[in-house]
């Protein structure tokens, strides 16, 4: 576990795993991994020492994403069911008519609605987007740090890069996404930003989704579900952006995760994992 913020974490970033774990009919149960916007499935890297004892780990990248299959969303189509769809068509791809499912942020999103799918064995969602009142301060605030984001990547992509190697540089890099910058492994902090200046559906995830919010129920939701948030989320804050969530998640379980921001995986990999072991053996094999 992190012991400080100065800490540096080493080795070096393993490519994304999407499905190079075993075949869906191995000895052990599939978990699926869902990263969040605009990101990568590197960013679960730090959890799959953790994981991969437990699980076969599909960690796939999200269709309208860098690397990830192309996404088409109708003028009249809501965005993130039209993404559920496309994972549900990845999942089959991978042999996976259901699996434990864990995602972040965006991941979050999806993860519920696959689980409203019937798609899931169990459900942890971390810190789920889609928790908001369509409209709030809130929903801008978020919309506009996305914005900035996105026009220092298209301007000075080369300089952002390199200061990403850097454990001082990532500070004001990802203040925003994790807790505690300096343990977000300098390949990993390049992967993400190479992901967040090519993805797709940017513009229609933006557009769209201050206006857009969690569904007021899951009536097809079977299995242990649990919402987990950073007690440091600046991102999505929990109180303000939890909300939403609550009256289809009634009968769900809520946990904080103390000290740890928005993306949490490179903040404590060990807790994170931890956090999602729990539900997935109380899951276990979708006998429950």
């Amino acid at each position: 576990m992190p012991t400080s913020d100065s800490e540096e974490s080493g080795g070096s970033v393993l490519p994304a795993v999407n499905g190079a774990n075993g075949s869906a009919t191995g000895a052990k149960p599939p978990l699926l991994l869902l990263h969040g916007f605009p990101g990568t499935p590197v960013m679960w890297e730090p959890l799959l020492p953790y994981l991969t004892p437990h699980h076969e780990v599909h960690a796939i990248a999200l269709p309208g994403h860098h690397g990830g299959p192309p996404l088409h969303v109708g003028a009249d189509e809501h965005v993130v069911e039209t993404m559920a769809d496309a994972v549900e068509r990845q999942m089959d791809e991978l042999g996976l008519d259901r699996a434990h499912i864990a995602g972040n942020s965006l991941g979050g999103w999806l993860s519920l609605l696959l689980t409203d799918r019937g798609r899931a064995i169990s459900t942890v969602a971390i810190a789920p987007a889609g928790g908001w009142s369509p409209g709030l301060f809130i929903n801008l605030r978020t919309l506009l740090i996305f914005r900035r984001t996105q026009l220092a990547l298209g301007t000075i992509y080369g300089l952002l890069n390199e200061l990403a190697a850097r454990p001082r540089s990532r500070r004001l890099l990802f203040w925003d996404t994790v807790a505690y910058p300096a343990r977000l492994p300098g390949p990993l902090a390049q992967q993400w930003l190479a992901a967040a200046a090519d993805t797709p559906i940017l513009n229609t995830v933006l557009k769209q989704s201050p206006h857009i919010g969690a569904p007021k129920a899951l009536p097809g939701a079977t299995g242990p579900i649990r919402v987990a948030w950073g007690t440091k989320d600046r991102l999505l804050p929990f109180e303000r952006t939890s909300k939403g969530w609550r009256p289809a998640l009634a009968d769900a379980e809520w946990v904080m995760l103390p000290g740890l921001g928005h993306v949490p995986m490179s903040d404590d990999p060990e807790l994170v994992a931890k956090t999602i072991l729990e539900v997935t053996s109380n899951g276990a094999n979708g006998a429950n």
